[in-house]
């Protein structure tokens, strides 16, 4: 036996069991979730992004920082029960997610091709499409939190426990789903993302009018905005620069701010200049080469320029503001010759924008 049919036989046990427990006279009314007609408490779309004319919002998730590996292939079988995308498109930044119940009387088909029609005319391109087998492995479940789904790429395996099984969106999803669709976009000017599944619910239990749950058809929309991490973390004391230059011979700091293409240092990083001085305190005998380094936007020579620039303004406050004298530090700029990381979207240009002190 498949591991689908396998599935399949459990979810008839459990369909046999859910129609005894509704005949039961104490728990028939715990089938009482009824589709919404409109949006629930508190929620809203996500700003920027269209929706289906007539639609209920009935789930959001937000985060002001993921990364998403969305399929941009057929998912194929992994090991045991997971699958895998046997091609991704990778993106991070800011991550929007909405779930939505269309009115009655449309298709899978008519949502998909509609969101398809918007985003184009913004500027995104397709990049991926694929209705029920074509997308492969899982496409017709969705509250598996082992894996298994094909939605699980995207809509997060702890879907299923964020949403209670008798909310209006746990009545949405459920298994043996039919009328699966999904679509992924990319705008190319700023590497935007937007993926969309539309699809009519399956088998949800005894919690929910059913048969009303799958004559709509419900859909999520995923957006990730490329966009740089918060520097959110406390700055790096002065014990933490020395262990790492002990460990590695240099440390990376993030907590002294520029504006872009400018060498003004911001009243914000105070706290990373304190540390740095604190650190020449405690070690009289230390000399540190300051060096900057920018991330590849703009020209190598205009970026040898700044971050030579920057580097020199730390020495320079370092020595006006917090005594370390200017014979302990030489200020160098590299440009975007040493990167940690890739360049190529927001999140890399973010980690390359540093300031390195290495002890000399």
């Amino acid at each position: 036996m498949t591991f689908y049919s396998l599935r399949r036989a459990l979810a008839l046990v459990a369909t046999s069991l859910s129609v005894a427990l509704m005949l039961h006279p104490v728990l028939s009314t715990a089938a009482s979730t009824e589709v919404p007609t409109a949006d629930l408490a508190g929620l809203s779309d996500p700003p920027g992004l269209k929706r289906y004319t007539g639609s209920v919002l009935i789930y959001r998730d937000d985060v002001a920082y993921d990364e998403i590996e969305f399929p941009a292939g057929k998912a194929l079988r992994a090991e045991g029960i997971a699958i895998k995308t046997s091609k991704a498109l990778s993106s991070s930044g800011k991550r929007a997610l909405a779930m939505y119940i269309t009115p009655a009387g449309r298709s899978s088909l008519e949502v998909i091709r509609s969101y398809q029609q918007d985003l184009r005319a913004e500027g995104f391109e397709p990049v991926f499409e694929c209705a029920g087998l074509s997308c492969g492995e899982g496409y017709d479940a969705i509250m598996p939190s082992h894996g298994s789904s094909f939605t699980n790429f995207y809509i997060g395996k702890d879907f299923d426990t964020k949403v209670t099984h008798f909310s209006p969106a746990g009545c949405a999803g459920g298994n043996f789903i039919t009328n699966f669709r999904y679509a992924l976009l990319q705008r190319p000017t700023d590497k935007h993302v937007v993926a969309v599944t539309a699809y009519n619910s399956g088998a949800v239990g005894i919690y929910c009018k059913e048969k009303d749950f799958q004559a709509r058809v419900s859909m999520f929309v995923v957006r990730v905005q490329p966009a740089a991490r918060e520097q959110n973390m406390i700055a790096v004391s002065a014990k933490e620069m020395s262990d790492a230059m002990t460990t590695t011979g240099r440390v990376a700091l993030y907590g002294i701010f520029f504006d872009t293409g400018k060498a003004d240092i911001k009243p914000e990083s105070k706290a990373a200049l304190t540390e740095i001085a604190n650190l020449m305190k405690s070690q009289p005998q230390l000399k540190l080469h300051v060096v900057g380094h920018t991330d590849s936007q703009g020209s190598i020579d205009s970026n040898f320029d700044l971050s030579k620039r920057r580097a020199f303004a730390i020495k320079a406050v370092l020595a006006s503001q917090y005594g370390v004298a200017e014979a302990r530090t030489a200020a160098h700029g590299v440009a975007h010759l040493a990167p940690i990381a890739s360049n190529n979207d927001e999140a890399g240009r973010a980690k390359n924008r540093r300031v390195e002190l290495v002890p000399f």
